[in-house]
């Protein structure tokens, strides 16, 4: 957290030092100041249309502004050692107003492809030979309700869920970015109680680091998810129909609350008859100091495969396994790019999924 802060205050730092010269004195430096303005206005009112829309240009916006401004600034500081001094003002302004044109045009052009492509998701399929019983489940992770996205989203997935069909959904933490009480006055209660009812055994949740944000906030994200149909399991198992599932409390959650996570070994169903789903929003893997039996398979989202460059470059450095299929402390893991995006809808170079996973 300390240094996901120190990043944000040494970007909103340099922002302001490369703005700043667009325009000659105090001026160029109220331009810069209303820019981090806006930035801290639209995170404090993001549950409005209007704030939501402005975290989410400029949150694509600081991305490609510090492509850019990083190596402006390094390229500054190298030729004033070697010429020892500085640009003149004329053409560091210019330069300046070049750069602000050039992210704001890129930012323009990455909403405009990056957003339509958002509005879809792709339905994936995995099979796991459990070699213990047959079933079906449709997985899918962040969805993120905020007043940016599309109910008609949320209507294709009960449709989709629907033909499919599955004996259980699951999903994977980061519901909504709003309250729950705006949740239902848009109606999102009603539909999502269509979506957990297409299951013919359970629908069954965990949380995600979002929800920690709504619960320190004095917001029960778990009792609306339980209220609209939703077995909640938070560091907690439980043996429903043909698997047993395992969900954790995400590290953030944990830690807001002031607790530790409940050891994993303190988990491990009984009954080995039934395979073993493990949940955990955040794909770290299985604890070190773990040495009991290992779950069939395991779920998780969270890194929304970066959802637009440089995130799709950076999120591969950021964890081991970013997104799909693979292995995790010896178990098969899934990965989820989630359903949708916090922050800006634009996916660029990643693609929205819901899974069908069959179990044979």
């Amino acid at each position: 957290m300390f240094i996901f802060l120190f990043i944000l205050v040494a970007g909103l730092v340099l922002i302001y030092a490369n703005v700043s010269p667009v325009a000659p004195g105090k001026k160029g430096k109220l331009i810069a100041l209303g820019i981090l303005v806006a930035i801290f206005l639209g995170m404090f009112f993001r549950h409005t249309l209007v704030g939501c829309i402005v975290v989410a240009f400029t949150s694509v916006w600081l991305c490609q502004a510090l492509l850019f401004y990083i190596p402006w600034d390094l390229f500054r500081g190298v030729r004033r050692l070697v010429v020892r001094r500085a640009l003149p003002p004329k053409t560091l302004m210019l330069a300046s107003r070049i750069l602000l044109a050039a992210t704001i045009a890129l930012t323009l052009g990455l909403f405009a492809y990056g957003v339509p492509h958002n509005g879809n998701y792709r339905l994936l399929e995995t099979t796991v030979n459990s070699g213990k019983s047959s079933f079906t489940a449709v997985f899918f992770s962040d969805v993120h309700v905020d007043p940016l996205f599309r109910r008609a989203k949320l209507e294709r997935m009960i449709a989709d869920v629907d033909s499919i069909a599955p004996d259980y959904l699951l999903f994977g933490g980061d519901l909504a970015d709003v309250s729950m009480e705006q949740l239902d006055e848009w109606g999102y209660d009603s539909l999502f109680r269509k979506l957990t009812s297409k299951a013919k055994v359970a629908a069954v949740a965990i949380n995600g680091n979002h929800e920690g944000m709504q619960e320190g906030s004095g917001m029960s994200p778990g009792q609306w998810m339980r209220k609209v149909g939703f077995v909640v399991l938070d560091d907690s198992s439980a043996c429903i129909g043909q698997a047993c599932f395992t969900g954790r409390t995400d590290f953030q959650v944990a830690h807001r609350r002031g607790v530790e996570r409940v050891p994993l070994v303190n988990l491990t169903p009984r009954d080995s008859e039934r395979p073993w789903i493990l949940m955990d929003h955040q794909p770290k893997g299985i604890e070190p100091e773990y040495a009991g039996v290992l779950p069939d398979y395991a779920l998780s989202g969270h890194t929304h495969n970066g959802q637009f460059f440089p995130g799709t470059i950076v999120i591969k450095l950021v964890w081991r396994l970013a997104y799909g299929e693979g292995v995790l402390d010896g178990v098969r893991w899934l990965v989820s790019a989630g359903v949708d995006c916090w922050g800006p809808p634009v996916r660029v170079g990643s693609d929205a999924d819901m899974w069908v996973v069959r179990f044979y």
